[in-house]
């Protein structure tokens, strides 16, 4: 390319980088005063009543130290297995659940259990092993008292017509 062709087009470059910039500014209106806007927090509620669990406190332990030096192969010295993390114990926290059934047979304990769910209630299966194989428990709740486990186990007797449920503590 010519030289004088070059620095044309440089030149169009630069003009039409400075249009972008600065046009918008003298077209645009007058950019407004700064306003405050004020937002209205809430307090925070003096008795929160959280299902919150905090949890507790652990500490580590390194597993190995090592140690590089040059020209030298790595080191590892004093490997251990991991403890496990110390922690307190959390106590005064259960659940209560209320059985309705114990199945041996899968398909009749989600039948039920979706019959449960179609009624309102938060029905569940829960499989464990038994003497004879598997036993599929239909279970409702959890709940964190006792109280409301009941009367949920009535609600389910009259409503449901299960009278062999009970409340039994979970897990």
């Amino acid at each position: 390319m010519e030289q004088a062709l070059k620095q044309r087009l440089i030149g169009a470059v630069i003009l039409i980088s400075l249009a972008v910039i600065f046009v918008p500014m003298l077209i645009g209106g007058k950019p407004g005063d700064n306003e405050v806007v004020s937002i209205d927090i809430p307090e925070l509620p003096k008795e929160l009543e959280s299902r919150i669990i905090a949890l507790p406190e652990q500490t580590m332990e390194p597993l190995a130290k090592v140690s590089l030096s040059k020209g030298q192969p790595v080191k590892i010295t004093s490997p251990s297995i991991a403890k496990p993390p110390l922690s307190n114990a959390v106590e005064g926290i259960s659940a209560w659940v209320v059985q309705v059934g114990s199945f041996s047979d899968k398909k009749n304990a989600k039948g039920l259990s979706d019959q449960l769910k179609k009624a309102g209630f938060t029905a569940f299966v829960e499989q464990s092993a038994g003497k004879k194989g598997e036993i599929y428990r239909v279970r409702v709740g959890p709940e964190l008292s006792e109280k409301q486990a009941g009367l949920i186990k009535l609600k389910l007797q009259q409503e449901q017509k299960l009278a062999k449920a009970l409340v039994v503590q979970y897990p």
